[in-house]
């Protein structure tokens, strides 16, 4: 867990000392670098909590503050959210998958080296961030991966996907307290994904000399950002 507790209700995100620490700007105890950490983390947390879908959430502030993909990136990972019905991989690490798509992806099919032929490649470069990503996601949750894997050894119960035979699952659906279950225990992971995605770029970045600006965009406010959010999630008319 990002914060060493499990936030339950959304009121938690506003009341305490660790909140306002989230929420400075900049500070002389962490390097830019560990400021843009901070605020993924801290975004993708929160966004969860309050919107929901988690392969958004967490390909949002990765977007956002990393400057990686357009609008159109957020808005197709509305497909690939809760663990495709809860059935396979989890979705928030899907988001930090997408990101390394983004930063590291093949551009030209004709490239030399993988997958088409032996050598080095941005194909290649790609899929060993997504190994170590993976790897390290895996680390912290036991070996799981898979939504009902985790929601199973979260819960001590199976809740992904949803038993449309037991009664109390069934009201939990009309209900919709398991989608704020889900949710709660979701913004944890889509925290972890984010702050393993957001380093392992940010780390080949400064190998290289690139620098990641503490203002990804220039415009960037956070009147601006929930905005945009909204939008994305916003079914056309």
């Amino acid at each position: 867990m990002v914060y060493g507790k499990l936030m339950v209700h959304l009121t938690d995100v506003f009341k305490d000392e660790q909140h306002r620490k989230d929420w400075q700007f900049w500070s002389q105890d962490e390097t830019d670098d560990e400021a843009i950490i901070r605020r993924v983390v801290r975004d993708s947390w929160e966004l969860q909590l309050k919107y929901r879908s988690c392969g958004q959430t967490v390909l949002y502030p990765l977007s956002l503050h990393l400057g990686l993909g357009t609008r159109e990136s957020v808005v197709a990972m509305t497909t690939l959210t809760g663990g495709f019905g809860g059935n396979e991989i989890c979705c928030a690490l899907v988001g930090g998958i997408a990101a390394l798509g983004l930063e590291f992806g093949r551009v030209d099919f004709t490239e030399e080296g993988g997958p088409r032929s032996r050598g080095h490649s941005s194909f290649t470069l790609a899929q060993a961030r997504l190994r170590e990503l993976m790897e390290r996601f895996a680390e912290r949750t036991a070996g799981l991966i898979r939504c009902g894997d985790l929601c199973d050894a979260h819960f001590g119960k199976r809740l992904a996907p949803v038993d449309r035979i037991d009664p109390m699952q069934v009201e939990r659906i009309r209900s919709g307290e398991v989608f704020s279950m889900w949710s709660t225990y979701a913004a944890e992971l889509c925290a972890l994904t984010a702050e393993i995605t957001c380093e392992i770029i940010l780390r080949w970045r400064r190998q290289r000399g690139i620098v990641t600006p503490l203002m990804g965009f220039p415009w960037y406010n956070r009147t601006w950002e929930l905005q945009q959010l909204t939008e994305s999630m916003k079914p056309e008319s």
